[in-house]
Order: C-alpha cells, then structure tokens, then sequence
C-alpha cells in the first residue's frame, strides 16, 4: 500500500469510527478528566491491540506500547508512573505475546541499532530459560514479561509504593495470536 492509499485507508477509517460512534460517549470523554482503570504495557506489534483483545471501550484503558513490551526506557516507567500517580489506575498490566518478534530479532542477531536495550532485555530474559529452551521464542518472549514486571517495580518508587499500600496490582498476562486468548502470570 503507497503512501497516498495508506492515507486514505486512515481517513476512510476515521469517516467509519465517526459514524459508529456514540456522541454521548465522545462528549463525556471530551468534558471529563481521564479515568483509565488499567495502564497496559504491551508490544507494538500490530498484531497485537490491547483495547480490543480486551473488548474495552475508549478511555479505559492507558495504554503504553513498545517493542518487547520493555520497560527499561525510561519514558515507558515514566508513563506508568503518570497513570498511577495522576490517573490512579488499578492495575498495570505487561503483555506479552506468542511469535514476538523482538525476541526472534534477539536471536537472529538482526535488530536495528536503536534497540538496544529492548535487546539486553531480550537477552536476559534468555539467559533466564533452562539451557535447551534458549531458542524457544515463546518462553523467552514469557520470561521477558517475568523480566519486565520485575523492572517496573524496582524502577519505580511511586509504583512500588502503591503496590505495598495495596492500591495497585502489578500484572503479566500472554496473548496467544494464534487462538487470541490471554493466559495471567
């Protein structure tokens, strides 16, 4: 698809989404303060779409996607901490997926320059798995969730606090692209 077909596939969405939408709906989210009950930590793979695998509506979720679902850039722990800090969310969840592409990257040894430290995640997260599971994708891309969890408590005073008060759950799930299921941690 070229550039001028791709723009058009947009407005052509967009025209649709306009169409369906529920004007109560827009007003309310237009006029009200956000209120997100989960922040979503997820891949960027476009196969992979929070709000919908979950069946949620517009402004439930604050959702942050990245390349393996990592949380070492600082701007990804700095999102979070603003969904728990000024949205109060309930719960932060990292999601993780089967088929990740990241992790094949890591293990193809072809990821672009400017991912280095989704790889040195990748790259943990494998030396984590037993030995003769090193070039498994699902369970690195699995440990990688166990990984990210791990970081997005210990790089977050404010997370972690509301974690100990009770006020927040800290949580990983995998997404199965090939039944569309989600399995928790």
């Amino acid at each position: 698809m070229n550039g001028p077909d791709a723009k058009k596939r947009l407005m052509d969405g967009n025209a649709l989404f306009r169409k369906a939408a529920d004007p109560a709906l827009l007003t309310r989210l237009n006029t009200k303060a956000q209120e997100p009950f989960v922040a979503i930590l997820s891949c960027s793979d476009s196969r992979v779409d929070p709000s919908r695998i979950f069946n949620l509506s517009i402004g439930d979720a604050f959702a942050i996607r990245v390349v393996g679902n990592s949380a070492s850039d600082p701007f990804v722990i700095g999102g979070l901490e603003y969904a728990v800090e000024h949205l109060h969310v309930k719960m932060i969840l990292v999601l993780g997926h089967t088929g990740c592409g990241a992790v094949r990257a890591m293990l193809d040894g072809k990821a672009p320059d400017g991912l280095d430290k989704v790889m040195s995640d990748m790259e943990r997260a494998r030396d984590k798995v037993p030995q003769d599971m090193a070039k498994d994708v699902e369970s690195i891309a699995e440990t990688n969730v166990r990984l990210q969890l791990r970081i997005v408590e210990d790089s977050s005073l404010p997370i972690a606090n509301a974690v100990n008060k009770g006020t927040l759950q800290v949580v990983g799930a995998m997404y199965d692209l090939a039944t569309g299921s989600v399995r928790f941690l």
